[in-house]
């Protein structure tokens, strides 16, 4: 079984967690808050930006040139997502407001992570931000009604551009796991903890 495979099937207990989330219950039926909502983009633009820089990073740590330009990518992806959030009618709600203590708390895991451990491990870390936002939106783009309020957010992470850049993600992860396999411990710790983070991300949205 491949790295990305083995590390999902470990994941489905974390994964049940967050689909199970009430913001996520609200989420999928439409009936979640828009402050609520917009908390959670706020933090997520922060995210994204943060998020950029490490896929960034990793990048010029890729073992192949080729690796190097999907890295690449795969960050100018979450720059102009952030961007997006920016240039939306968020705008000025995002600039007014600072990063969650948990916001800090993932990024700083996942720069850490890509700093100080094999660029395997560092690509373990990311990978969860994909495999999860890819099945949440499949789960609900599956349930939503043609005048869900949230309808826009789900089709981003339900569409096949999203999927397919999951799955090469994924790819990309099996194949350095392969290349280093005195790392998979260490990749398979650092998934899990990013799974877990994802779950704390949304859970800080619905407390603050």
């Amino acid at each position: 079984m491949s790295f990305s495979s083995e590390a999902w099937d470990a994941a489905h207990d974390g994964f049940d967690r967050i689909i199970e989330h009430p913001f996520l219950v609200g989420l999928a039926d439409g009936t979640l808050p828009w402050p609520v909502f917009e908390r959670y983009l706020c933090d997520d633009a922060h995210y994204l930006d943060r998020y950029a820089r490490v896929l960034a990073l990793l990048a010029a740590k890729a073992p192949t040139i080729a690796d190097v330009g999907t890295m690449a990518e795969f960050a100018a992806g979450a720059a102009v997502a952030e961007r997006a959030l920016h240039e939306g009618q968020l705008g000025e709600a995002i600039t007014a407001s600072a990063p969650s203590s948990t916001c800090d708390a993932y990024t700083g895991f996942l720069w850490s992570t890509a700093t100080t451990a094999p660029a395997a491990v560092g690509l373990a870390a990311v990978l969860p931000c994909f495999k999860v936002y890819a099945e949440v939106g499949q789960r609900l783009h599956q349930a939503q009604r043609d005048d869900h309020p949230y309808r826009e957010w789900i089709a981003t992470y339900a569409d096949p551009s999203f999927a397919d850049a999951t799955r090469r993600c994924e790819d990309l992860a099996d194949r350095w796991a392969v290349a280093d396999p005195a790392a998979l411990s260490a990749m398979h710790e650092a998934y899990a903890r990013a799974v877990d983070y994802e779950w704390r991300f949304w859970d800080t949205a619905w407390h603050d």
